[in-house]
């Protein structure tokens, strides 16, 4: 929204509805480069700048509502998209907080939402990962969800993209499983989301599960990609060991299937 002063003032007041930092999961950093960030409505799908810094921002606009679907896409492939549904203050509560003198933090209007590793990720030549993929009924299944687990603690998570691959990079806290052994054997989790309906439609992203995230200032284990969307059933994984060399990207392994 655009606050129009005094005619002595030369000056429009901008306000922030929702500012977005995506992360790199792999590495816990910012996202270096440009992404494609947009909303999601009925008249199709606005595109959220970029600043400078590296940060996206929503401004509120006398039509704002709540919450927000933002879609994050990356041309590059580098990391896989994601949908999240996002609950923002109206505008009505933050102009009232402002003039209550109690303005609402510009903190509790930021999301970090981490982006997981693509087909086309900078992977690191040290990094341990596993490059797989993912079938359903005979064909790439989209979307997957992938977990890693050694003596049955989380040591990686990884994303499936719209071709049924994935890339799942090791965390770096694999040093507290004691000695590391070469092969490393890894419980590989992976879970799809119920069956798209059908036909699919021109949106690229049609059939990608929209994610909710919680009120601003609670626990959110859905930004980190922690805790995947209800569209994900363990009726629909498949677990297997797969012996991963530490320093090494392990590939060219037989598909995973989802029943």
């Amino acid at each position: 929204m655009t606050v129009t002063l005094p005619t002595r003032y030369d000056a429009d007041v901008y306000r922030l509805a929702l500012g977005i930092e995506p992360i790199d999961a792999a590495r816990g950093l910012r996202v270096s480069h440009a992404l494609e960030i947009s909303l999601e409505g009925s008249a199709g799908v606005l595109a959220v700048p970029r600043h400078a810094t590296g940060l996206y921002a929503v401004i509120y606009a006398d039509d704002t509502g709540t919450p927000l679907d933002v879609r994050i896409d990356d041309a590059t492939r580098r990391f896989v998209p994601r949908r999240l549904r996002v609950p923002i203050a109206t505008l009505a509560q933050v102009l009232t907080a402002d003039d209550a003198g109690t303005p609402v933090p510009a903190a509790s209007r930021a999301r970090r939402p981490f982006l997981f590793p693509g087909a086309a990720y900078d992977l690191a030549g040290t990094a341990t990962a596993l490059r797989g993929s993912v079938v359903r009924s005979g064909k790439p299944m989209r979307w997957a969800r992938v977990e890693a687990r050694v003596g049955g603690q989380v040591i990686g998570r990884a994303h499936g993209d719209d071709r049924g691959e994935f890339l799942l990079v090791l965390g770096v806290d694999t040093t507290n499983l004691g000695d590391v052994v070469a092969p490393l054997n890894v419980s590989v989790t992976v879970t799809g989301p119920l069956p798209a309906p059908s036909p699919p439609l021109p949106d690229p992203l049609w059939d990608l599960p929209l994610e909710v995230l919680p009120a601003a200032g609670a626990p959110d284990p859905v930004s980190t990609g922690d805790e995947a969307p209800a569209a994900y059933v363990p009726g629909s994984s498949v677990s297997r060991t797969v012996a991963l060399t530490p320093g090494r990207l392990t590939s060219a392994q037989p598909p995973f299937v989802i029943p």
